[in-house]
């Protein structure tokens, strides 16, 4: 099932999305022309000229990178003069700054001697034309000692349209209207934690949970975020906003927590990623803003030993617990001395 694949590579992937390699190409002496045109992939969109081009070059072993800068001329067409030609294990990267965003392609060295094509595309402030194709809640770890939980949230986002959402944050948006991405989250969590592939912008506060304000260019991104929460009791409650909607949202509880409870999602088929089997409760077809309200009961509470925690190591406690454990102690010896007495002995 598609569903499952995309939470196996999910899980398998966190913490390995949005990295470019750091191997650079040592410079040869010898250098060569690179040539190529931008291209509006935005039907009707003006062509990209006078934008700023640039071309990144990486070296094998290199801390540095050779970075060389040209304008998009009529037609989008663009060309570097002197371009260093790369050793193997060398790379590069094109990119370029059309409509308030950065559109980038890592090239290899062999690309270089090509005409290269990068695509740029018109901006919109719509949200809309991004939806979330897969999103999964993880609970990642249980404290039964604090009554906290640790949790972590996946999403794959996708633009299928051909605009680059681009947030315009130099007014307040109007009332229920934005334009950039927002992730909702349980009340008093903490410890936030945000991940992504989008390249600018920043994370920000924004109502119960955060926003992202970077472009977001057609195609597949990444978004993931890690949060501890706490709960009362052995249960907690908290509604998800699905803000940009779910063509799949799952929850997924490790087996070695346990017999959880999940109220608010169908149960689905259980999986197994690597050495943990996780439970998993799914659904589909969330419109944006439908949101589902999630409860999980049955999770592990401290023990009287933990709830007691250490105090015998505190002075206050000795304080006000030795005049007790010595009227306790003569009562004690009372009650023994009575049920220890002869029969009709004076009381």
């Amino acid at each position: 099932m598609p569903f499952r694949c995309a939470i196996l590579a999910a899980i398998a992937l966190t913490g390995l999305m949005a990295m470019l390699p750091a191997a650079l190409y040592a410079q040869s002496p010898e250098t060569q022309p690179v040539s190529g045109v931008l291209v509006n992939g935005t039907p009707g969109g003006a062509v990209p000229a006078g934008a700023t081009v640039l071309l990144h070059l990486f070296a094998p072993g290199a801390a540095s990178v050779a970075t060389i800068e040209t304008v998009a001329g009529a037609g989008g067409a663009f060309r570097f003069d002197g371009v260093p030609t790369p050793s193997d294990g060398g790379s590069a990267a094109l990119v370029a700054a059309y409509g308030g965003t950065r559109y980038r392609r890592v090239i290899a060295p062999s690309e270089l001697s090509e005409r290269l094509t990068l695509t740029v595309y018109e901006s919109t402030q719509d949200v809309g034309v991004v939806s979330t194709t897969e999103q999964s809640i993880i609970v990642a770890g249980i404290d039964p000692a604090t009554r906290r939980i640790a949790a972590v949230q996946l999403f794959t986002l996708e633009n299928r349209s051909d605009t680059t959402l681009v947030p315009d944050l130099s007014a307040p948006p109007m009332i229920g209207q934005f334009s950039f991405l927002r992730f909702s989250l349980p009340a008093a969590a903490a410890d936030l934690d945000v991940s992504t592939n989008l390249v600018g912008g920043e994370v920000i506060p924004v109502g119960t949970g955060f926003a992202v304000t970077a472009p977001v260019p057609p195609g597949r991104h990444q978004v993931s975020f890690t949060f501890t929460v706490p709960y009362e009791g052995d249960s907690i409650a908290w509604r998800d906003n699905t803000l940009q909607g779910a063509e799949s949202l799952g929850l997924l509880i490790p087996e070695q927590f346990g017999a959880i409870a999940v109220h608010g999602l169908p149960p689905d088929d259980a999986i197994r990623a690597g050495e943990v089997s996780y439970r998993v409760w799914r659904t589909e077809n969330l419109a944006p803003g439908a949101g589902v309200n999630l409860m999980l009961s049955g999770l592990p509470e401290p023990s009287w030993v933990t709830r007691l925690g250490n105090p015998l190591s505190e002075a206050r406690f000795w304080y006000g617990a030795v005049p007790a454990l010595v009227t306790v102690a003569l009562a004690g010896l009372l009650l023994w001395g009575i049920w220890r007495r002869p029969a009709g002995s004076a009381g």
